[in-house]
């Protein structure tokens, strides 16, 4: 098992905290073709062959959101994918901070991994159609420029208000080791992550686009 590495603010990141590492420049990234995904705001999660963790290697399925993570790996994963593969993504079922009415999935795919490789964006889509998962909202493609990627960015952001950020990535495939310079994220100043922790408060379900219970779309 293999625990998500922390993920770099880029330099021009509005929010962070004390311990959040940031990049001193954007330097890796000029000339190169990126991915920009939207930031969901959901808990980081592992998905295996045979298992399952959040960011703690050590988690539990001990709750409806973490069931419902297996049960959709148990339908539509487990032996579909050989096991050196990970699929990392937000669970979506429950609300931390941003609050979603109209998903498609409780979970939503940022990155595939075999071994210490992750794919590139192209590989992920691939096998996101092959398992039937949904990728996390593409807001631009191309190559690097911080200003259109903001102004991309601050579009998205007037027809959706709860919105914790966005992460840039290498299109291309990229390995471990280049992490850091292979993909960071923008979190918005907007984004406050309340004193108490999501789980010790009371718990709302986001909701599927369809109105469906999250049970009867696996």
């Amino acid at each position: 098992m293999r625990k998500y590495p922390r993920t770099y603010h880029l330099f021009y990141s509005e929010n962070g905290t004390s311990d959040d590492k940031k990049c001193l420049n954007d330097n890796h990234f000029v000339g190169k073709e990126v991915v920009v995904t939207i930031k969901m705001d959901g808990e980081n999660t592992t998905i295996y062959n045979k298992s399952i963790h959040a960011r703690s290697l050590n988690s539990l399925v001990d709750s409806e959101d973490r069931r419902w993570i297996d049960a959709l790996r148990k339908s539509k994963i487990e032996n579909n994918i050989i096991d050196s593969f990970r699929i990392c993504g937000e669970n979506l079922f429950y609300k931390h901070t941003c609050y979603y009415d109209d998903l498609e999935s409780m979970f939503y795919v940022f990155s595939i991994w075999n071994g210490d490789k992750c794919l590139s964006w192209d590989d992920t889509k691939i096998w996101c159609g092959l398992l039937e998962l949904e990728t996390v909202p593409v807001i631009y493609e191309g190559i690097y420029n911080k200003n259109i990627i903001l102004n991309e960015f601050n579009k998205y952001i007037k027809n959706n208000k709860d919105v914790e950020g966005f992460a840039v990535r290498i299109s291309d495939e990229f390995y471990l080791s280049e992490f850091e310079t292979s993909l960071n994220k923008y979190v918005r100043n907007t984004f406050v992550i309340p004193d108490q922790h999501w789980k010790y408060s009371k718990k709302t379900m986001n909701k599927l686009k369809s109105g469906q219970s999250p049970w009867e779309i696996i």
